[in-house]
């Protein structure tokens, strides 16, 4: 039996466009689960997070929005930066992100952010002499573990995906950038000294400092696909 032309035509048309709808629709959809993590951004909206504002004034500023699905951050006014921190507090856990940096630019990812801002920093500090996984504690240590060859895993206007864990007290911080391991380091109780075990998750836009180069005018970074798996008591996580 012949199949009238005009008919197969529209069959074949509606198969294309099926198709491609379903190849638009899937790219605007969030990755696959996986298992037991959740994300804590909704693409939308910023609900669930807030402008840190209990840490000292000089680091409050700065301006998030979200824009096409991702989170975006830059100095406002200028030369000022501030904080985007989580309304829940977390103690152990892995949480998995993707991150897109202009250059100049600087940030990280704060662990444990108390309400004065004490914490642990992983940088990602994208600008002249800056790393990617130091491990800095504001406003109480500040440096105690350095990562120079960590800016040899980041790709310069792409998508990064990041990777860090938090466990125990003095904790252990892991932090793997596009799947390469660039920081291990496990405190002590003196490097740990005076930062909460328990506390928010921030982002960071970074303000001015003497004059380095922390941002070019203008300058954003940008989150997304941000999800969270925490460890529970006696749990490994490897």
């Amino acid at each position: 039996m012949s199949i009238p032309y005009r008919l197969l035509a529209s069959a074949l048309f509606l198969a294309v466009v099926t198709a491609c709808t379903s190849h638009a629709d899937e790219a605007k959809s969030p990755p696959p689960a996986e298992e037991g993590f959740v994300s804590i951004f909704d693409g939308k909206t910023l609900d669930g997070w807030w402008p840190h504002t209990g840490v000292p004034t000089f680091h409050v500023g700065g301006k998030w929005e979200v824009v096409d699905g991702v989170i975006v951050g830059q100095q406002f006014p200028p030369d000022k930066g501030g904080f985007l921190a989580t309304k829940k507090k977390y103690d152990n856990f892995v949480i998995r992100f993707e991150v897109n940096m202009d250059y100049p630019s600087d940030s990280g990812v704060f662990l444990r952010m108390g309400e004065d801002g004490k914490s642990h920093q992983v940088t990602l500090d994208n600008r002249p002499d800056g790393q990617f996984g130091k491990i800095y504690l504001p406003w109480t240590q500040s440096m105690v573990h350095e990562s120079p060859d960590g800016i040899k895993s980041f790709k310069q206007k792409e998508w990064n995906k990041g990777e860090i864990r938090i466990e125990g007290e003095p904790s252990r911080i892991r932090f793997w950038l596009n799947g390469d391991l660039v920081t291990d380091f496990q405190h002590t109780a003196e490097t740990t000294k005076g930062v909460p075990d328990s506390g928010y998750i921030g982002l960071q836009v970074h303000p001015t400092v003497e004059n380095m180069k922390h941002f070019d005018e203008g300058n954003k970074v940008r989150y997304r696909n941000i999800r969270i798996r925490e460890i529970k008591p006696g749990e490994k996580v490897e």
